[in-house]
């Protein structure tokens, strides 16, 4: 998956090692642009940076999702306190993607097929 496709889009699925890869990249991105951005301009002006992280997290928890074979209304379970948080955490980060193709994609851990097919 390429990385537009793995922090914008909200299609397909992300296995667990490139969901929990690309969130510390992004948290880590998130956490250099937000120091930067509070000593050159003013600590308010790192509140820009806040839409587009969530876009990003949202993106990749529903690919994550998907890979589990659950729809993105399981983020819904954010909101409750406490035990949505935990369970949104073991669904995410883990417990393993199901096998095979399901209805949102490819298994991202299949292997990939032969460039050559011999008929």
């Amino acid at each position: 998956m390429k990385p537009r496709e793995t922090f914008l889009s909200f299609r397909g699925r992300l296995a667990r090692a490139g969901f929990l890869s690309a969130l510390l990249l992004a948290a880590a991105a998130f956490a250099l642009l937000f120091a930067l951005l509070e000593r050159a301009a003013s600590p308010r002006s790192a509140l820009v940076l806040y839409p587009p992280f969530f876009w990003l997290l949202a993106a990749l928890s529903v690919k994550r999702l998907h890979d589990r074979a659950r729809s993105a209304r399981w983020l819904l379970l954010a909101i409750v306190p406490l035990l949505g948080p935990l369970w949104l955490l073991a669904e995410l980060a883990l417990l393993p993607g199901t096998a095979g193709e399901n209805r949102y994609g490819p298994d991202p851990l299949a292997p990939a097929g032969d460039y050559l097919v011999v008929r």
